[in-house]
């Protein structure tokens, strides 16, 4: 029945060995060297028995004991009828208790990120400041150029075309005057146009040599004004964060907390829109050429085009982040 503990007596570090013996009914005895106290386990608070961590035993006068040894404590403490241990620890011996559990776990957290997550991305990108949105999409941009773009290798005139054109576009959006036009040669995009925090929009060499006409330019830029207006990249960067940050915290890899900080351009860059961002953005695309008298043809059919060139050899091209390309089309379709 002797339960090895060490004794912490409240007034300092000092640690000392001792044993508790159970001594007649309803009480213990604590002894070690110089050490001899006695008493009733009614004036003792025990620490409940959560798995195979310590146990704590807190005495009257500040002292407490430490010990692992959960099963002679639960030994003690049978004679006071308080032995059976708490109803944590009986329901987490539970197999049956432990799966509903887990499956509680499991739907709880495809919920928050499923739901939860994305809600508060939004609410939390509407509120987001200037200042900080400019930060990403300035860092994101930057990032971009240093690993995946390069200068634009189109002519000074028809760079200046494409501005003019993006101009006019603005021009026709309520509170975009702020957004910049960015053009890029990429071999590793290849014909692409991304939408960044704070109005930045990118476009490749390879989307402008790819279009047939001005007017199918148009289309893909209202359909990244579109993403920039609802704030889809934000809200992306904020969904994939959370849910990162969620895991992390779920599986306790702090080192995956600290680094996400750094990660985000990264993040940011590669993270895929769902097909809700999607619909949203082309619906802007669509209503914008429709105001314009602007066939939605134009739009279905530079994504045909896209969706028959393949895959760029990065990966990275306009279709990998940009899913249910054939859909997409269809519905572009429904609105000639």
């Amino acid at each position: 029945m002797t339960v090895a503990a060490i004794l912490y007596d409240g007034r300092s570090s000092e640690r000392r060995h001792v044993q508790i013996d159970p001594i007649g009914s309803g009480a213990i005895r604590v002894t070690g060297e110089g050490i001899e106290r006695e008493w009733r386990l009614s004036e003792v608070r025990v620490s409940s028995r959560v798995g195979n961590t310590a146990r704590n035993l807190y005495f009257p006068d500040g002292s407490q004991c430490e010990t692992s040894d959960n099963d002679g404590v639960d030994r003690l403490l049978a004679g006071s009828g308080r032995g059976r241990g708490s109803a944590l620890h009986r329901l987490e011996r539970s197999i049956g208790y432990a799966l509903l559990a887990l499956a509680f776990t499991a739907l709880a957290a495809w919920l928050a990120i499923a739901h939860g997550i994305p809600a508060l991305a939004s609410q939390v990108a509407l509120r987001m400041p200037p200042s900080a949105e400019e930060f990403i999409g300035r860092d994101a941009l930057r990032a971009l150029d240093q690993a995946l773009l390069a200068p634009s290798a189109l002519a000074s005139e028809r760079q200046a075309q494409l501005r003019l054109l993006f101009s006019e576009l603005l021009g026709r959006v309520e509170g975009a005057s702020n957004y910049r036009l960015e053009l890029r040669a990429s071999r590793h995009l290849g014909a692409n146009a991304l939408a960044l925090p704070s109005g930045i929009v990118v476009v490749t060499d390879g989307l402008v040599e790819l279009a047939q006409n001005d007017q199918e330019l148009i289309a893909v830029l209202a359909h990244e004004i579109g993403h920039i207006k609802h704030r889809h990249a934000l809200r992306s960067l904020l969904q994939n964060s959370a849910t990162a940050l969620l895991i992390a915290v779920a599986i306790g890899d702090i080192t995956s907390i600290t680094s996400l900080a750094a990660a985000l351009p990264t993040v940011l860059l590669h993270a895929k829109y769902s097909r809700q961002f999607e619909n949203e953005a082309d619906d802007f695309a669509l209503d914008y050429l429709a105001n314009r008298k602007i066939p939605a043809e134009r739009f279905s059919a530079i994504l045909d085009r896209m969706e028959r060139k393949g895959s760029m050899p990065s990966g990275l091209d306009y279709l990998s982040t940009h899913p249910a390309t054939r859909e997409r089309i269809d519905r572009a379709r429904t609105r000639q």
